[in-house]
């Protein structure tokens, strides 16, 4: 039986080879477990574990923190169309965002506890549907991370608010 030697660039093409799959698998592992993304439509904030303290992330972009230690988190700020329906009809819809501001942020994580709200979602205990239940809150009070910025009349309403 005959040995077959490799040549040196076979080998070297081996160790090349190898090199850039560990360091693929290495940067796939790191984005996963380290980075976090804020998009320029949310407001972030992190929460450390180890003193519980939550910062407000100013600015959108990615984020790299230690895994398991420190969550990133987002609250949606786009405005959402809510509306009361009744079988099938639409009886009223506002235009509600969530406002950029620290102390409101703080206010509602306090009051519904830290994890992402993403609007979209039309299930119950959805961030839309919380939003949905301060704008048409009957006390009128104001609440410091809602702004309501009008009442849309029936023929306004578009299909998503349906």
């Amino acid at each position: 039986m005959a040995e077959y030697k490799l040549g040196k660039m076979e080998t070297c093409g081996i160790v090349v080879g190898i090199v850039v799959v560990l360091a693929t698998v290495g940067l796939l592992l790191f984005r996963m477990l380290f980075v976090n993304f804020v998009d320029n439509y949310q407001m972030g904030y992190k929460f450390d574990a180890r003193t519980g303290e939550i910062t407000i992330l100013d600015e959108p972009g990615y984020y790299v923190t230690p895994p398991v230690v420190v969550k990133v988190h987002t609250v949606d700020l786009r405005p959402w169309q809510v509306c009361i329906n009744a079988n099938q009809r639409v009886l009223n819809c506002k235009l509600v965002q969530f406002k950029k501001d620290k102390k409101a942020l703080e206010l509602f994580i306090s009051w519904h506890g830290r994890k992402d709200y993403e609007g979209g979602d039309e299930s119950v205990g959805s961030f839309t549907d919380i939003l949905k239940s301060y704008a048409y809150d009957g006390s009128n009070k104001i609440y410091p991370f809602l702004a309501i910025l009008r009442d849309l009349r029936p023929e306004e309403v578009t299909e998503a608010g349906k």
